[in-house]
């Protein structure tokens, strides 16, 4: 589609001049771009703040474009007419912002997808890799012929297509993870202040952004997390370079899957929901996302219990009974709300 049809249809709905063809069509634009209805939303929200008395009347907008070219008559004419240009001017700044949000990811190549809290998703790539998306997650890629770029906020898990002429990136906080026909889980979350790579087959090199000349390089089952917080301040700062599996088990790494449901860091890829010695508070967070519900602590001394366990088919209000038999408290379930006390 022409991007200028979509600066064309706004104007005139803007200005009052769009008609009920204009209508369907801007509709139809909307229903197929969402994120198109929240930038007009905005754009309304600008217009209808302009005072009434120097509102344009339905009539001005065509009125103005027709005449642009031709010079006033008087000076009076300028002067009584200075407001609908301004006004003018006012709508054409701002669809020129709202052409470059709107298609600014399409000129710089990067395509965006989403999960909300409880949704996971996979899908391929067109290099023939594949991508598995933890919930409340977002991702931007760029593949051309030079690279192969990811761009990502919150969780997700890759297998990586071989293609030696194109370096696979994956760029998440301050936190960069080089990979060439590899799998590999990546997790970071905002907020959380902790930022882990684990790699199960081939082979990463994981680099800060401001020391790009330092790099660690790891081998199968093994993960490294950084803390973003003070990455900044001492961006050498490793947290941790570990095994998340037993020296035996990493012995057989060979014959095991490129998804590894034994691995905590990955499990959630196979539908479990695996955690070890976190807090109820920590869990909590993992529970909200996992089942897309609020967790809200009536009492605090609640939120310091520790738990290690795992879920793959029960439901919210299983998980929780479960978890009761280990340490008391209770809870309220109220459809997406949850209380504990």
């Amino acid at each position: 589609m022409d991007s200028h049809r979509l600066d064309e249809l706004m104007t005139a709905k803007l200005s009052g001049t769009l008609d009920e063809a204009g209508q369907r069509e801007l509709t139809e634009l909307l229903q197929q771009h969402p994120e198109w209805a929240q930038e007009l939303a905005l754009l309304e929200e600008y217009w209808n703040a302009v005072p009434a008395a120097e509102a344009p009347a339905a009539i001005v907008f065509s009125e103005m474009m027709a005449k642009a070219a031709q010079p006033a008559a008087t000076e009076n004419t300028r002067t009584l007419h200075w407001w609908k240009w301004a006004a003018a001017a006012a709508v054409i700044g701002l669809l020129c912002t709202l052409s470059y949000r709107l298609w600014h990811n399409v000129a710089t190549g990067r395509e965006i997808v989403e999960t909300r809290n409880g949704e996971r998703r996979q899908f391929r790539l067109s290099d023939g890799s594949i991508v598995h998306m933890n919930a409340s997650s977002r991702l931007a890629f760029d593949l051309n012929t030079r690279s192969r770029e990811i761009w990502l906020e919150g969780e997700a898990y890759f297998e990586v297509a071989k293609d030696a002429a194109r370096p696979f990136v994956v760029h998440a906080a301050t936190l960069n993870i080089h990979a060439l026909g590899t799998a590999f889980n990546v997790k970071a979350y905002p907020g959380e202040g902790r930022c882990e790579t684990t790699l199960l087959e081939g082979a990463v090199e994981v680099y800060l952004d401001k020391t790009p000349a330092h790099r660690v390089r790891l081998r199968p089952y093994e993960k490294v997390a950084y803390d973003n917080n003070n990455a900044i301040a001492s961006p050498e700062k490793i947290l941790e370079i570990k095994p998340v599996i037993s020296k035996t088990v990493m012995a057989k790494a060979v014959a095991l899957p490129a998804i590894d449901s034994t691995v905590s860091e990955t499990a959630w890829v196979s539908n479990r929901l695996q955690f070890e010695s976190l807090n109820f508070e920590q869990l909590a967070t993992l529970l909200e996302r996992w089942y897309g519900v609020q967790i809200t602590f009536r009492n605090n001394n609640v939120k310091k219990y520790v738990f290690s366990g795992s879920f793959a088919s029960e439901t919210v209000t299983q998980a929780l009974q479960a978890l009761q038999l280990t340490e008391e408290f209770h809870f309220e379930n109220n459809g997406t709300q949850i209380i504990i006390y």
